[in-house]
């Protein structure tokens, strides 16, 4: 479904054009949210109600992953749209609603196949339902609906699978750490809703209502939320190792609708439930691991720890709104407890604009690692011809799919042999450059690289990149077959050597390494070794030194090895003929 919502611009028209309108049509559809959370709403409460619930979805900082080309801005309300329609398929049975909840469930399965855990929800939302209702009943009534999932389930399994997950299906779990990452997820989503809606639907289920509308919304709540939070728990304790709370972020409007509904019957409650909701809903949060979970690594996952990590003392920052927000569930007087969405609205508002920028920051400074000041396109409008990308494996992975995505003529990427590959289901080949540098026969007239690389052609453009292992990428003419000429390695995009490193030179017929090196700071023994002429010389601070080294004509692959004792820097390292 997503690959169908954004790839529609992007086909139809250039990579710039359609990607500004791919994100304007996330932002369209996941705001699209607010439409079955008001409509559910209306079922359970007054229409102004129905609309603090609706208005309340749209303030989450979740809603900044609509500027990012990402599932979740659809899958959050198709997984409400299939929520609401299990409500209204338990609480009115008819053949067109139990035709819309198996339909929403197809279609949310279709989105990720994290919603795949809507039929588990479904059976546990009918069993709660019918509890409520103390009849069997209602089973009774969705036959229609448990046989069409049935259905679906087994053409499922006979002709589907986990896809890129099927590692995950098959994998074994440490029980005890899932365990704690269920509860740290439950604690998140306390804390992504703002508190006081946890503990408002709590309430609500300690003294069920009577109305069908109102119990059916509460099974489908707790059904939906406990098979969610177990799901997204048990996969990031072996897969994330931190809070995946953008795998959560639809459960958030079912907890608004949770609220909503509470304040508009008076906010019912005891001082003795209260109080002990209060305990346990902060308690829950209490077992957050902060120190662990909050860090930089762990921000894109889960926004709502972005004002967290900017301001800092986490567990204060933390701990201490989960103490005023119970205190208020708690003690507040109920004809005050209204002002609490709008309080919530402006807290969702402020930390949305928060984590706004702080996106477009990361953004910012990944588009200038990856292509500098250069126009991402810059490959495009340079090329004549379509273009091969070759990796080597360097931890950046992600640059290879920014410079496919950005980049229409790159039409193959070739990885090293003996490297890892590009992860992900990018279409690639592995070739091995031994001994001629010889990598395809059939490739594309040009060739993008790493300047760690020369190929034997014409380079034509370049793109300097800044926080990467190599200085930038260089865009090459060539003619078939692609050679590759020379190869650097160890040596830092700077031109820093730390360690061993090495220049390696394919289809070899002697000449020499030339080189460039400067001791940095303090005295370093360099030692070159070409297999054929080994040379060694000590620099003094500052010192130049502008050795040429013969190469082996031996074999036709020869190699100049760089051993310094400590830093040394290096402005020129090539074969020449």
């Amino acid at each position: 479904v997503h690959p169908a919502l954004i790839g529609l611009p992007l086909a139809l028209l250039d990579t710039s054009l359609g990607y500004d309108l791919a994100r304007v049509l996330q932002a369209l559809v996941m705001s699209l949210t607010a439409v079955p959370v008001f409509f559910w709403g209306r079922r359970l409460m007054s229409e102004t109600w129905a609309l603090g619930a609706a208005a309340l979805t749209l303030t989450i900082p979740g809603l900044a992953y609509t500027g990012l080309l990402m599932s979740e801005t659809v899958f959050v309300p198709v997984m409400t749209l299939a929520a609401w329609a299990t409500a209204s398929a338990l609480e009115r049975p008819t053949r067109g609603n139990q035709a819309l909840l198996v339909g929403a469930i197809v279609l949310a399965v279709l989105t990720r196949l994290q919603a795949l855990v809507l039929v588990p929800a479904f059976v546990l939302a009918l069993v709660l339902y019918a509890l409520l209702e103390r009849s069997m009943e209602p089973v009774r009534r969705l036959a229609y609906a448990i046989g069409g999932l049935a259905v679906l389930g087994l053409v499922w399994m006979l002709t589907g699978g986990f896809g890129a997950y099927e590692p995950a299906g098959r994998s074994s779990y440490d029980l005890g750490t899932a365990l704690k990452f269920v509860v740290y997820h439950a604690a998140d989503v306390v804390l992504l809703a703002g508190v006081v809606p946890a503990c408002a639907v709590v309430m609500l289920a300690l003294r069920p209502p009577v109305e069908r509308a109102a119990r059916a919304y509460l099974a489908v709540t707790f059904a939906l939320g406990a098979g969610l939070i177990a799901e997204v728990g048990l996969f990031a304790s072996r897969y994330v190792g931190r809070l995946a709370e953008r795998d959560l972020l639809a459960l958030a409007p079912l907890l608004f609708l949770g609220l909503c509904l509470w304040l508009a019957r008076g906010a019912p409650r005891t001082r003795v439930a209260s109080t002990v909701v209060a305990l346990g809903v902060a308690g829950l949060v209490l077992t957050l691991p902060l120190g662990k979970l909050v860090h930089k690594a762990a921000l894109p996952d889960a926004f709502s720890l972005v004002p967290v990590w900017e301001l800092g003392s986490y567990e204060a920052l933390v701990w201490g709104f989960t103490g005023a927000a119970v205190l208020a569930f708690a003690l507040v007087p109920a004809r005050f407890l209204v002002a609490v969405p709008v309080a919530l609205g402006l807290l969702f508002v402020g930390s949305s604009i928060a984590v706004s920028r702080y996106v477009a920051d990361e953004a910012a400074e990944l588009k200038t690692s990856f292509f500098g000041t250069q126009d991402p396109e810059w490959v495009d409008n340079t090329a004549n011809g379509d273009v091969s990308y070759f990796y080597d494996g360097e931890p950046h992975w992600n640059a290879v799919w920014e410079y496919v995505f950005w980049n229409r003529d790159i039409r193959r990427v070739y990885v090293l042999e003996g490297t890892r590959r590009v992860p992900g289901p990018m279409p690639q080949r592995n070739v091995d450059p031994f001994p001629l540098g010889e990598l395809a026969s059939d490739a594309p007239p040009n060739v993008v690289g790493s300047t760690a690389f020369t190929f034997l052609g014409r380079p034509t453009a370049s793109v300097e990149q800044f926080g990467l292992i190599h200085k930038g990428l260089v865009l090459w003419e060539v003619e078939p077959p692609l050679r590759l000429s020379t190869v650097l390695v160890g040596v830092q995009g700077s031109g820093d050597i730390y360690s061993n490193a090495s220049i390696t030179k394919y289809g070899c017929t002697g000449g020499t390494f030339e080189a460039t090196f400067i001791a940095k700071g303090s005295p370093v023994t360099v030692q070159l070794d070409s297999g054929a002429t080994q040379v060694e010389k000590t620099l003094q601070p500052e010192e130049i030194w502008r050795p040429s080294v013969p190469a082996s004509s031996e074999t036709s692959v020869c190699q100049l090895s760089i051993a310094p004792s400590g830093l040394v820097g290096s402005t020129r390292l090539e074969y020449v003929r």
